[in-house]
């Protein structure tokens, strides 16, 4: 083989081995063409850049752990419902006092017409009708009470048997006998009963006895 063959042949082999090792050239970007993906993060993590090296070096940094967010919604406040007027202080108020007012008067009615000097019992009369005693007496429309005086001045509480301006004592029920006495005067009083004329007369009271009845 002569010289100028053998310097073919080095520069032919040259030409290949500088074409081997040479690196690629990297694409060309026509303007406006996105960029590759995976591209940026090849330059940004380089994965065994030293020799040991397994950890995945990335040049964004760590994420924090912690959240930027409530943990608990948050709740919108209830509208607040108009007060019903029936349930306004100065509405219940207005009732209490009316009630105390009413039964006020009421109160003072009742005392009246209980401790009024009009009352006087008058015309107080007994009669034995079919066994039964009924007593009458004439006077106002209000209370009245009536009384059982017995043989030794003992005095029982008869105001139940009353009806308006009469009352019945049956004979079964065992309240009076011959020698009882009654005493009816206004109601409400507390005074002692008694059948002497003097204490009748303050009391506006009048006495009948059984023996008087008329059969």
């Amino acid at each position: 083989m002569s010289a100028s063959s053998r310097r073919r042949d080095f520069r032919s082999t040259l030409r290949s081995h500088d074409q081997v090792s040479a690196p690629a050239a990297p694409p060309t970007r026509h303007p406006g063409q996105p960029a590759v993906p995976g591209a940026a993060a090849a330059q940004q993590a380089v994965l065994g850049a030293a020799q040991g090296q397994t950890a995945l070096q990335s040049a964004g940094g760590a994420r924090p752990l912690s959240s930027a967010g409530s943990v608990l919604p948050v709740l919108a406040e209830a509208p607040k419902q108009a007060r019903r007027w029936w349930r306004h202080p100065a509405f219940l108020v207005s009732v209490g006092l009316t009630f105390v007012a009413v039964a006020a008067t009421a109160t003072l009615l009742i005392v009246s017409a209980v401790t009024d000097d009009s009352v006087t019992v008058s015309g107080l009369s007994a009669e034995v009708a079919e066994g039964n005693l009924h007593l009458d007496w004439s006077g106002p429309d209000a209370e009245y009470s009536l009384y059982a005086v017995d043989g030794d001045g003992t005095a029982t509480d008869l105001t139940q048997f009353v009806r308006g301006t009469e009352a019945w004592l049956y004979s079964a029920a065992a309240v009076y006998d011959d020698s009882t006495c009654f005493v009816v005067r206004p109601g409400g009083s507390d005074a002692a009963v008694a059948l002497d004329a003097a204490t009748l007369d303050a009391q506006r009271a009048q006495s009948v006895c059984t023996a008087d009845a008329v059969s």
